[in-house]
């Protein structure tokens, strides 16, 4: 059965109806460099679709092999301290040549994503790096006694915690860097490197450790990323401060091309089966969507039957705001208006509706007991008393309010990035702004309006709007008596906090909104790892990688 990695590779080469047919050929990612021409031709059929796949192939296997044409990280510039954890879109490029010595491509990491051809020869690499070996972790673990400390309380599981994780990427990193400073790193070797800690501790993945630049098709880069690459940047920064290296500064290159949108698979199949030519009940059913919102039973039949041309123009490139879109149909803004978003969702993602409701329930007791053991490891007062109490109260064996603790407790379990405004400024959330950016706790319905406008407020210094979230009101996490889902100026009002949150996470993917900027992991991890669900837009959180591990989460169907 092909593997995750190799699903995702097959996504980002824009060749995903090919997964059920790797799938069902049992080629996974161990399996991938070893296909023939001929049996590549048997897999793939169009040519064109064919010479894509074999020239990616390629490269790939460059980047495992180590060659000396492979992409080379240069760390001769300015670290960024926060590009490790930024996502970068790049300008549509199609490579149709396997890299070489003489046009390698330089990863500039002050300015992640961003791929410059360089015009010069490719220095001699040493052959230490041109053929590691696949034996290099394993050694450098048993001839350490931190390498022997990580074997012993790790290699039997085969799955590294946080510490254990940060631990080994020390070591790894140390020893690279241990008798020059300045040495240049190659990505084949941090993939290497990422691949090998698999081998070792074979429940870890390696998109956790390393993630080469790769291209997902016309319109959307992925930079490289992962906590080897972290490590190293980490490292780096430490001997610039100290002198070690001598800062040189470069220019650097920004693009602001906007990324193409793909339609859903499901709406994609809904449109097919439109007229090219809009029917007059469609467009008789937009202008009353327009003007009225009575009778319910009249807004339901319109709304299906404007499904696709609503969808369509939401999804476009120069698509609605939420704002704009809830004052175009009224209907949106009644205390019934979130079932009209929920329809649209299943017409995009058909068959993910109810997997929120479903995968929670699987995961939450591995949640609790990361939230157990993140306890034992705090040093904030303030946040290990939070979590003493969401441990006292998840015990109590009330299936809601252990929903709530498992869901509120995803904000201290996931690691935070700053965000930077346009003006400039820095904003690191608290682990308390990113719960409240995801759920908020009031003890009262008087104190709703003015969290939100303190919310509002806090955000306009730093650049950002009020994107959608969860308000809980209720004296305690044990007497909640209301779930709102706030959407601009607009109260949803819900039955629990699994149906807040799915609702909340419909009208992002629904409305083609992004995710609140302090709670976007949160939000990425239900996503991904929930709904099992990826988007065209959708970025790499490592920390999230390494939760998912964590918690257990191993998704293999199609996306």
């Amino acid at each position: 059965m092909a593997d995750e990695d190799v699903v995702d590779f097959l996504n980002a080469w824009d060749l995903s109806q090919y997964i059920q047919i790797f799938r069902e050929n049992e080629i996974d990612i161990k399996t991938l460099g070893l296909l023939s021409d001929d049996m590549i031709r048997e897999l793939v059929p169009i040519i064109g679709h064919r010479a894509k796949l074999k020239t990616n192939i390629d490269q790939w296997r460059l980047i495992i092999q180590g060659m000396t044409g492979s992409s080379e990280i240069n760390f001769e510039t300015e670290l960024n301290q926060n590009s490790s954890e930024e996502h970068t879109n790049l300008k549509p490029t199609l490579t149709s040549t396997t890299l070489s010595a003489e046009n390698h491509i330089l990863i500039n990491l002050d300015d992640l994503g961003v791929v410059q051809q360089s015009e010069q020869q490719s220095k001699e690499v040493p052959s230490s790096l041109q053929s590691p070996t696949n034996d290099d972790v394993h050694n450098l673990l048993k001839s350490t006694n931190e390498g022997k400390s990580l074997l012993a309380s790790f290699g039997q599981s085969g799955l590294l915690d946080s510490v254990g994780r940060r631990r080994l990427c020390n070591l790894i990193i140390n020893r690279e860097l241990k008798d020059d400073a300045q040495k240049r790193v190659l990505s084949t070797r941090l993939q290497d490197l990422a691949y090998q800690i698999t081998s070792v501790f074979h429940q870890e993945r390696t998109p956790t450790y390393f993630i080469p630049y790769i291209s997902y098709g016309p319109g959307l880069k992925r930079s490289a990323k992962g906590k080897l690459l972290d490590c190293l940047n980490n490292r780096r920064r430490e001997y610039r401060k100290s002198g070690l290296i001598q800062t040189s500064r470069r220019s650097s290159t920004s693009s602001s091309s906007s990324s193409s949108f793909s339609l859903s698979k499901g709406l994609q199949h809904s449109v097919e089966e439109e007229d090219e030519e809009l029917h007059s009940s469609v467009e008789e059913g937009l202008k009353w969507l327009q003007n009225s919102s009575d009778p319910w039973e009249l807004v339901e039949k319109n709304w299906d039957i404007t499904t696709n041309v609503r969808l369509k123009k939401l999804m476009s490139k120069n698509g609605q705001s939420i704002a704009k879109y809830m004052e175009e149909y009224p209907a949106l803004k009644k205390p019934s208006g979130y079932l009209l978003i929920l329809k649209d969702f299943q017409v995009s993602y058909p068959g993910k509706e109810n997997k929120l409701y479903q995968n929670l329930i699987i995961y939450k007791n591995n949640i609790f007991e990361l939230l157990r053991a993140k306890v034992n490891k705090t040093r904030d007062e303030t946040v290990n008393n939070i979590l003493n109490k969401y441990i006292k109260l998840y015990l109590e064996e009330n299936e809601e309010i252990s929903n709530i603790i498992t869901l509120l407790s995803l904000s201290f379990l996931i690691s935070v990035s700053s965000t930077r405004s346009k003006k400039s400024k820095i904003w690191r959330p608290s682990k308390i702004e990113v719960r409240d950016g995801f759920i908020t706790h009031v003890r009262s319905d008087s104190e709703i309006q003015e969290t939100i406008t303190r919310k509002g407020s806090k955000l306009i210094e730093f650049g950002q709007t009020l994107q959608p979230f969860v308000i809980i009101v209720g004296h305690s996490l044990k007497e909640i008596s209301s779930y709102l889902v706030v959407v601009d100026n607009t109260f949803y009002r819900l039955n629990s906090i699994i149906a807040s949150v799915d609702c909340c996470f419909k009208i992002f993917l629904t409305l083609n909104a992004e995710y609140p900027v302090e709670s976007s992991g949160i939000w990425y991890l239900i996503q991904r790892g929930l709904y099992n669900l990826k988007t065209p837009w959708d970025k790499n959180y490592t920390a999230v990688n390494a939760f998912m591990s964590d918690v257990g989460i191993r998704h293999t169907e199609d996306e």
